[in-house]
């Protein structure tokens, strides 16, 4: 095997997992030295029990392993013991006693090993030139993701519980300190997607943390897909929430190239309640418009027909896919409550009015609780449209969406409906669908 081709020999390399690379290796000089590109998967993820900055890092120091990292993720997210401890009994409630105490009992000790070590760690922000260097040595990174949801822990009963938000812990002040330092590295790269979920809104505020941000003009420019989750806080005052998001507007401004662009807000402090945007205020009055963009996604938002409707309209000449509304803050036996009302208009009208003047639209999707009209009026749209397709337009199963059979209060009254209908209606034409009475007619 010595005499094969280089390529011959990558191919090979390519059919193994990490131990046999690193058995392989050791076969031959020449095989070291083919196989150094296959020593590290192209995907590295850091979180904060263990040393993932120095490893970085070091890695991105090698001259012949630093060009192995494309994508990136950072898992910030926490464990809340106390409701976790609680959640994770009850989620076993079935098994046997013995069973499930040992169970628990093994995950638990697991659990608490890990944070053991996490506790002699620096925080994340402490170390911000170790990471900064490290971007700057990473000359194929192109994915980037930042996550405050995912279980960081290899550990079956978290991760079960993980879809509990009320298990996640949240530290806004931490979160947030944790980002900008995170940015600021940004600035080094030229990344093609971003992702961040659990974004606290806050952020976009104060002149400091905007700075991180503004200074990223270059490197956002470059992006092709954006994917936001911010969470505002449970007070912001008319002021600030207004620099806020003319910060976030900025930001967005500088994603020119953008032909992706997923903006979701998830309220925690009330999961029904959905954020009062306007996108006349998010881009300063302009009539801005991304010219690249065939994907858009909307989520957890309320806003007005007219305004809603005219920014997707400076879209028609390149939007080929609009999803509104999404999962949300649902728990993993509810209906999805991430949905769009509109606080002026009808859904009717909006539809009606979009009808025919998107010429490149070739899917549409809408899911959620979605509410046209001032609540107290007699007669208002109420829906909740249960989800057909998931966010990379795969079918939803129908034995995975049976199993949600709780309604968050409020919506349990309210008939179900799929977007399908609507979706005929915007891409092919055709009389405006019955979707079902409006709450009061």
């Amino acid at each position: 095997m010595d005499f094969l081709p280089v390529e011959l020999v990558r191919l090979v390399f390519l059919y193994c997992d990490a131990p046999s690379v690193r058995a392989l290796r050791l076969a031959s000089a020449r095989y070291a030295d083919v196989g150094y590109e296959f020593l590290l998967e192209p995907h590295f993820t850091a979180v904060e029990w263990r040393d993932d900055i120095t490893r970085l890092y070091n890695i991105a120091g090698h001259d012949r392993l630093r060009g192995s990292i494309r994508s990136l993720t950072f898992n910030f997210s926490k464990v809340d013991e106390y409701n976790a401890r609680h959640t994770t009994f009850f989620q076993h409630w079935l098994q046997e006693p013995e069973e499930r105490c040992a169970l628990l009992q093994d995950a638990w000790t697991k659990y608490y090993e890990l944070e053991e070590g996490a506790r002699k760690l620096p925080p994340l922000h402490t170390r911000s030139a170790a990471v900064e260097e490290a971007f700057k040595r990473l000359p194929n990174l192109k994915d980037l993701e930042i996550t405050l949801t995912k279980c960081p822990y290899d550990i079956e009963v978290l991760n079960e519980v993980f879809q509990v938000r009320s298990c996640r812990k949240r530290d806004r002040s931490q979160a947030c300190k944790n980002l900008n330092a995170i940015v600021s590295a940004v600035r080094h790269v030229r990344l093609s997607s971003l992702s961040i979920d659990q974004l606290p809104l806050e952020i976009f505020r104060l002149p400091d943390d905007r700075r991180h941000w503004f200074d990223c003009a270059r490197s956002f420019a470059s992006l092709s897909r954006l994917n936001l989750v911010l969470d505002p806080p449970s007070s912001l005052l008319p002021s600030a929430r207004f620099r806020a998001i003319n910060g976030l507007g900025h930001v967005l401004h500088y994603c020119v190239n953008l032909t992706h662009l997923s903006l979701a807000f998830h309220t925690y402090h009330a999961p029904l309640e959905k954020f009062h945007l306007s996108f006349q205020a998010l881009f300063c009055g302009s009539d801005f418009a991304f010219p690249r963009l065939t994907d858009l996604k909307l989520e957890g938002v309320s806003c007005a027909e007219d305004d809603l409707r005219g920014f997707l309209l400076r879209h028609a000449a390149t939007l080929e896919r609009l999803r509104l509304g999404g999962r949300g803050l649902a728990r993993p036996h509810e209906w999805s409550i991430g949905g769009v009302h509109l606080h002026e208009g009808s859904f009717r009208s909006l539809f009606a009015s979009l009808q025919g003047r998107l010429p490149r639209l070739r899917r549409f999707h809408m899911e959620g609780d979605a509410e046209a009209g001032d609540f107290m009026a007699s007669s208002r749209e109420v829906y909740v449209f249960r989800p057909v397709t998931d966010d990379d337009w795969q079918p939803v199963e129908a034995s995975a969406e049976g199993k949600r059979r709780y309604r968050p209060e409020g919506l349990a009254c309210v008939k179900t409906v799929d977007c399908l209908a609507l979706e005929r209606f915007l891409v092919e034409g055709g009389e405006y669908p019955q979707l079902g009475k409006a709450v009061g007619e």
